[in-house]
C-alpha cells in the first residue's frame, strides 16, 4: 500500500516537472537576440507600427542557430503541452542601477531599457508562435504594462499612498493565483469578448531584492481533483468581479461563466482569478464540492517560484497555469510584460498593427 501511495506521488511530481521546461541560449543566440531587440527598441519597440513584422522576422532568423532539441522545446509549448517556459542565458539590457525611489510610469515606458526588454519579450513570443496584442479596455489599449508599485500597498508605503489600493499589477499587493484577465472564455471569442491571453511573458528591468514570481501548473491539480470535478466546473455557474486594469467605463462583472472549457486543440482551458471568482448562490451541491476541490487543490500545490532578471525571462500558459506574488517588499523592482495570443485563438480584431484585441 505504501509502495503504491509513494509510486503515485512520484508520478505526479514527474508530471509537474515536465510543466515547467528551461529554453537557454547560448552567447552567440543571444548576442543575436539581443540585436534584434535593439533594433525593434530603435523604433519604438512593441507599439510602434511595423514592429510586430520586424519580431516575425527576428524570430524566423533565430530559429535557424536553433539545435533540435530547441526547437522541440518551443513547439511543445507553441502546441500547449507546457504551462511555464523560462529563457536563460540572455544579454544584460543596462547596468544602470534603480534610482533610490521608483520613477513615475510615463517616464519608465519611454525608457529605450523597457523598450529593449519589451522587444525582446516580443521577440520570445513569437519563438513560440504567440502574437503581441493588447485588449482595447485593458492598460488604456497598450501592448507593454509595467509590472510595479505605482499606486500602493506594497511593503513599504510609497508617497501619495491611496487608503484603498488597486488590486492590480499596477500595486505593491500579494496577488493570489489567478489567470490573467478578461475571463469570459479562454480560446475562441464568444458573445462580443476576445479570449483570455494565450500567454503573458515577464522579465525583470529591476529587481534589487530578487523577489520571485510564483507559477501554479494546472492539469496536476486538475488531476488530483478529478475528471467529474473538471465536468462540473465548465458549467456556467460561477461568477467574477471587474478586472481594476481595465479602463475606466470599459468591462464589467462576469455572471453565469465557466471556470474550465473543453478545447479540443488545447483540452481543458482554465480561466480563474482566487480573489475574484466565486460560485453562485443557486448552484448544486455539486457544483459547489467542485469548486471547492478546486479552491483546496490551489491551495495545497506547491507554486515554482523564479526570480527574474534582465538576464532571464519566463513565458506562461495562461490557460493552463496560475501565478501569483507576495506583497512587494522593494518599491523599485519593475517588471515588463506583455500579452501572447496563440495559433489556436480566435478573437475579434479591431486593428492589425499593432494588434488589439475588443475585450
Amino acid at each position: 500500500m505504501m509502495e503504491a501511495i509513494k509510486q503515485r506521488i512520484e508520478t505526479a511530481e514527474s508530471f509537474a516537472e515536465q510543466e515547467v521546461r528551461t529554453f537557454s541560449f547560448d552567447t552567440q543566440q543571444s548576442k543575436l537576440l539581443h540585436r534584434y531587440s535593439e533594433e525593434l527598441a530603435a523604433i519604438g519597440g512593441p507599439q510602434a507600427s511595423g514592429a510586430k513584422s520586424k519580431a516575425y522576422l527576428a524570430a524566423t532568423e533565430l530559429k535557424f542557430s536553433f539545435s533540435k532539441d530547441q526547437c522541440e522545446l518551443l513547439g511543445a509549448y507553441s502546441d500547449g503541452l507546457v504551462s511555464l517556459l523560462i529563457f536563460d542565458g540572455l544579454q544584460k539590457i543596462t547596468d544602470t542601477r534603480p534610482p533610490d525611489e521608483l520613477p513615475d510610469l510615463a517616464s519608465l515606458e519611454s525608457r529605450h531599457d523597457v523598450l529593449c526588454l519589451a522587444a525582446r519579450n516580443q521577440i520570445l513570443l513569437k519563438l513560440v508562435d504567440n502574437s503581441s496584442f493588447a485588449y482595447d479596455m485593458d492598460n488604456e489599449g497598450k501592448l507593454v504594462r509595467l509590472v510595479a508599485n505605482f499606486k500602493g500597498g506594497g511593503l513599504t508605503k510609497i508617497p501619495a499612498e491611496p487608503d484603498i489600493k488597486e488590486l492590480s499589477s499596477h500595486s505593491g499587493l500579494a496577488l493570489g493565483p489567478h489567470t490573467e484577465a478578461p475571463y469570459w472564455c479562454a480560446v475562441n471569442a464568444q458573445d462580443g469578448h476576445s479570449p483570455s491571453p494565450s500567454s503573458l511573458i515577464l522579465s525583470a528591468l529591476w529587481n534589487p531584492s530578487l523577489e520571485p514570481t510564483s507559477v501554479i501548473p494546472l492539469p496536476p491539480v486538475l488531476q488530483k481533483i478529478g475528471v467529474t470535478n473538471c465536468l462540473a466546473l465548465t458549467t456556467g455557474n460561477f461568477q467574477f468581479t471587474r478586472s481594476d486594469s481595465f479602463v475606466s467605463g470599459k468591462g464589467e462583472d462576469g455572471r453565469n461563466v465557466s471556470i474550465l472549457e473543453f478545447d479540443d486543440k488545447v483540452g481543458f482551458a482554465a480561466r480563474f482569478n482566487s480573489y475574484r471568482f466565486s460560485v453562485n448562490d443557486n448552484a448544486s451541491n455539486f457544483v459547489k464540492t467542485a469548486y471547492a476541490a478546486l479552491c483546496q487543490g490551489v491551495g495545497e500545490a506547491t507554486p515554482v517560484e523564479y526570480t527574474l532578471t534582465q538576464e532571464s525571462a519566463m513565458v506562461i500558459n495562461n490557460i493552463r497555469a496560475l501565478h501569483c506574488r507576495d506583497v512587494i517588499k522593494d518599491n523599485r523592482r519593475v517588471l515588463v510584460r506583455i500579452f501572447g495570443l496563440s495559433k489556436f485563438s480566435s478573437p475579434i480584431v479591431i486593428s492589425e498593427d499593432p494588434l488589439r484585441l475588443q475585450g
